[in-house]
C-alpha cells in the first residue's frame, strides 16, 4: 500500500509540474502531428548501432488523435524505406484504433478488422500510453496498480500495471529535478532475443496552452534506437471525429487459434535440387537440407514453425540421420527466429560469418522468461558455433559445402554464399529472389533486384562454376536465367518475344 501511495504522489507531482492536476486532467482530447524517421531492428547491415541504421525509413503524416474522456484513439502515419534492400517502392499507409481494450487495423480502402492476438493488442495499447497525458491519467485510473518505486541515475521510477487481456506492465520514470516523466517502457517477447526492453523517452517539453508537453520522442528497442519523431503541434480540447470502433467490429469472432499464428498449418514440400540437397519450401522462407555421411544439416532456420516442419520434414526424409548442423545465411531474423528452436530438437553446431558469433552469443544468452520457448522447456544447451572468415569448407565423404563471405552488399555484411561444388549448386538469402511476386510493384513489374549484380560479381571474384541457383526465397532457376536476370536486373526473366 505504500508503494502504491507514494508512486501516485509521483504522478500527482508529475501533473503539477505540467501545469496542474485540476487543468491537466480536465483535457478532453488531444491531436499529436509531426514526423521523422525509424529503423527495422534486426534487419540492419550489421547487428551494432551503426548497422541497425543502414534501413532508415521515413515517417512523414504522423498523427494521434485522442479522444481522452472514452479511451479511444487513432493513430495514423506513412511509412517510406529510405534504403536498397526492401521489396516494394511505395509508401505504406498505416491506420490503427483502439476503444477501450479493442484495437483494429483499417485498410486504405477503409475496412476495419479487429485485432485478436494478444501480442497485437498489447502493442496498440502500448502505443495509446506513448504520451504523458495518456500515460498518468492512466496511472491515476482506480483500478491501475502501482510497485517498486525506487530511485535510479536521477530518475524516480514506478512500475504500473492496467488491467485488460493481456494487462499491461510498464515501467514509468519521471526526472528527480523537474518531476515531468521522462520515460516509458515495457517488456516485450522476441523470438532471437527473449526478454526484450521497448522505451520511448519524452524529450523537449514545451508549453501547449499552458500544458508542459514533450516535443521529442524516442523510442529505442534494447539498446539500439528504433524511432525518433518531432511533434510539430499538439492540439488540447479540439472536436475530435468519432473514434468508436464498429458494432460490426466488436462482434467480430476470432480465429480458431486466436489469432496468436503458432499451431497454423503450413504446407512443406521437400524438393530434392541434386544429390543430397533438398528445398523445404511452403511459405515465402525456405530452409534447404543437406545430407552427409551421419548426419543432417539444414540450411536457415527461419521462424519457429517453419523450423519444427523442417526438422520433422528431415527425419522423414533420412530417418536414421539426426539433424546436428545449422548453417545461417545472415543475421537478419527472419532468418534465424527458429535457431533456438532448431537447437531445443537436437542442432549443437551453427555455423555463419564470423560478425554473427556476437548475435548468436546473445541469442543463447538471454532469458526467455515471458515465453519461455522450446529451448528453455527443454533445458537446451548452447551449441557450438563455428566462426567463417572469408571462407570456409565444411565436408566429409558423401558431402562437401564451401562457404564464401559475400562482398561488397549493402544488404548485410553478414551474409554468406554456400556454394556445392560437386553439385555446382549456389544458394544465399535475399539478394537472388527469382519468380517471387513480393518484389512485384507497379514501377517494377520485373521485380525490385537491386543485388543481382553484386551476387554475379561475387560469383565471379571467386571463380565459382554453378549450373543450379537454390535461393531461400523464390524458386530454383538454372543459372543461366540467373545471369539474364543480372543483366535486366530483375527478379523474373522477361518473356522472349520475335518478330514477324
Amino acid at each position: 500500500m505504500l508503494a502504491q501511495t507514494d508512486g501516485r504522489k509521483i504522478v500527482n507531482d508529475a501533473l503539477t509540474a505540467m501545469g496542474g492536476v485540476d487543468r491537466v486532467m480536465s483535457v478532453s482530447s488531444l491531436v499529436v502531428e509531426g514526423g521523422g524517421h525509424d529503423f527495422e531492428i534486426d534487419q540492419g547491415f550489421r547487428w551494432d548501432e551503426l548497422g541497425l541504421q543502414s534501413d532508415l525509413s521515413q515517417i512523414r503524416d504522423y498523427k494521434r488523435t485522442y479522444d481522452l474522456v472514452n479511451g479511444r484513439a487513432r493513430f495514423e502515419q506513412t511509412h517510406q524505406r529510405e534504403y536498397a534492400f526492401y521489396e516494394g517502392n511505395g509508401p505504406v499507409r498505416q491506420v490503427q484504433g483502439l476503444d477501450g481494450l479493442i484495437a483494429f487495423n483499417v485498410s486504405p480502402e477503409g475496412k476495419v478488422s479487429r485485432m485478436f492476438a494478444p501480442g497485437q493488442l498489447a502493442n496498440v495499447r502500448f502505443e495509446y500510453l506513448r504520451h504523458p497525458l495518456t500515460l498518468l491519467r492512466a496511472a491515476l485510473a482506480p483500478n491501475s496498480t502501482i510497485a517498486n518505486v525506487r530511485a535510479s541515475g536521477g530518475e524516480q521510477l514506478i512500475d504500473l500495471t492496467l488491467p485488460g487481456s493481456p494487462p499491461i506492465n510498464l515501467t514509468v520514470a519521471f526526472d528527480n529535478a523537474n518531476k515531468l516523466p521522462t520515460r516509458v517502457f515495457r517488456m516485450a517477447d522476441s523470438p532471437t532475443m527473449g526478454d526484450r526492453p521497448i522505451e520511448t523517452r519524452f524529450a523537449e517539453y514545451a508549453s501547449i496552452s499552458g500544458i508542459q508537453l514533450p516535443t521529442r520522442l524516442i523510442s529505442k528497442i534494447d539498446r539500439f534506437v528504433n524511432a525518433d519523431l518531432r511533434i510539430t503541434k499538439q492540439t488540447i480540447n479540439s472536436d475530435v471525429t468519432d473514434l468508436a470502433v464498429p458494432a460490426s467490429v466488436v462482434s467480430a469472432t476470432p480465429p480458431a487459434n486466436g489469432g496468436q499464428g503458432p499451431g497454423q498449418q503450413f504446407p512443406v514440400t521437400a524438393q530434392e535440387v541434386a544429390k543430397g540437397i533438398w528445398m523445404i519450401a511452403g511459405t515465402t522462407h525456405h530452409s534447404l537440407l543437406v545430407e552427409f555421411s551421419d548426419h543432417l544439416m539444414i540450411i536457415d532456420a527461419v521462424n519457429i514453425e517453419r523450423t519444427q516442419a523442417v526438422m520433422a520434414k528431415a527425419k522423414e526424409l533420412r530417418p536414421n540421420k539426426p539433424v546436428t548442423q545449422l548453417l545461417m545465411t545472415h543475421h537478419h531474423s527472419d532468418h534465424t527466429g527458429g535457431n533456438r528452436t532448431a537447437v531445443a530438437l537436437g542442432v549443437n553446431e551453427i555455423i555463419a560469418y564470423k560478425t554473427n558469433v556476437p548475435y548468436l552469443n546473445e541469442m543463447f544468452r538471454r532469458p526467455h522468461t515471458i515465453n519461455p520457448d522450446l529451448f528453455v522447456r527443454n533445458n537446451a544447451k548452447a551449441p557450438k558455433i563455428t566462426s567463417i572468415d572469408d571462407e570456409g569448407t565444411i565436408e566429409d565423404a558423401a558431402m562437401t559445402v564451401k562457404l564464401y563471405h559475400l562482398l561488397d552488399n549493402s544488404h548485410a555484411d553478414s551474409q554468406l554464399l554456400i556454394y556445392f561444388p560437386r553439385q555446382r549448386v549456389l544458394t544465399q538469402a535475399d539478394d537472388y529472389m527469382p519468380n517471387d511476386g513480393r518484389n512485384i510493384t507497379t514501377s517494377e513489374p520485373l521485380g525490385h533486384a537491386p543485388w543481382n549484380a553484386n551476387v554475379l560479381a561475387n560469383i565471379n571474384y571467386r571463380k565459382l562454376q554453378v549450373d543450379v541457383m537454390a535461393p531461400i526465397h523464390g524458386e530454383v532457376v538454372p543459372y543461366s536465367q540467373f545471369v539474364e536476370n543480372a543483366i535486366m536486373v530483375t527478379q523474373y526473366l522477361p518473356p522472349a518475344t520475335g518478330s514477324k
